[in-house]
């Protein structure tokens, strides 16, 4: 019941999520599989033409082409988004799907954007706008995307990306953890894709990386809906770690978030914060002075859940 209860709660999201849709961005008007896919086509070769303008190492093109390649990957993964599997063939991937995995199209067009990060300018507003996308075509595709290898390279290099210095901005983190909040939901609909979001170590003695946890601990402390949202993905994370012995060990042993939530030091950190005459007075009855702190309540549940997962691991020993 307390999964559902998240789901609902993470799934919620108002028209202010939505893509922009401006004059330079207009939803394609749906037609049948095979127009559609035509005209994914059409949108595709053109992007082509401009990605292999320059050498793999080579500096971008101009804005414009920055800005073709925008618009035409905004129309094509709006098609994606309304692509639906052959009813002859329910577990295959629909047609545009299977074009997209087979070019790699994701993550040709994501690197390409990247490359454009070096130059410094316009970062923050590029990074919104990719999560965006990429988190419109995760909530409304109507076919399970994560379940393909292609598409989880194109969200764990996003991810990747997010972690570079970039001016911090109430859109990007925004973006960034509806996006997080919408890859929990379907992870929790396939709990058996998680393990596939736990990349090896980069090197030799260094620790395994789990980009969805990792990117969503510092904004648990956050108030307000953002806040709140990223507690909701993350007590959802850690719920499905249960069901995977690989993931629960490395947040036991490589997060750092255990061991701060469950030790006594890390809870008189959080009751610093709470009102001091209600921590000795102990209990009264009525309302309560901690339903006014943000802090305490938020608190609360990461010690809960970080208590939970230390028996788990104390029953397996």
């Amino acid at each position: 019941m307390e999964r559902m209860n998240w789901l609902s709660r993470l799934a919620s999201r108002g028209p202010g999520h939505r893509v922009p849709q401006g004059a330079s961005l207009q939803t394609p008007v749906m037609a049948d599989p095979e127009t559609c896919l035509m005209v994914f086509k059409n949108h595709w070769s053109q992007v082509v033409r401009i990605l292999e303008r320059q050498g793999p190492r080579g500096a971008p093109g101009g804005a414009d082409d920055l800005s073709a390649v925008r618009n035409h990957t905004y129309q094509m993964l709006t098609l994606l988004a309304e692509d639906r599997a052959v009813p002859l063939v329910p577990t295959a991937p629909g047609p545009l799907l299977e074009f997209a995995l087979r070019e790699d199209l994701l993550t040709r067009v994501l690197t390409w954007q990247l490359q454009w990060d070096e130059l410094g300018d316009g970062v923050e507003e590029r990074r919104a706008e990719q999560l965006k996308l990429f988190e419109m075509l995760v909530s409304e595709a109507r076919q399970p995307l994560l379940r393909h290898g292609p598409v989880r390279e194109a969200l764990l290099i996003l991810l990747d990306a997010c972690g570079r210095p970039v001016p911090s901005s109430p859109a990007l983190d925004e973006g960034l953890v509806l996006l997080l909040s919408q890859l929990c939901v379907c992870l929790a609909r396939e709990p058996s894709l998680l393990e596939f979001f736990l990349q090896p170590p980069p090197e030799p003695g260094a620790a395994p990386r789990l980009l969805l946890f990792s990117r969503l601990v510092p904004f648990v402390h956050r108030e307000g809906t953002l806040g709140q949202q990223a507690r909701d993905a993350l007590l959802l994370l850690m719920a499905l770690s249960a069901g995977s012995p690989t993931v629960g060990r490395y947040i036991a042993d490589h997060s750092y978030f255990c061991p701060v939530s469950t030790s006594w030091d890390g809870c008189r950190v959080w009751c610093r914060h709470l009102p001091v005459k209600e921590v000795w007075r102990g209990y009264a009855p009525g309302p309560s002075p901690l339903a006014s702190s943000p802090l305490g309540l938020n608190a609360t549940p990461g010690i809960g859940v970080g208590m939970k997962l230390g028996l788990m691991w104390i029953r397996q020993v």
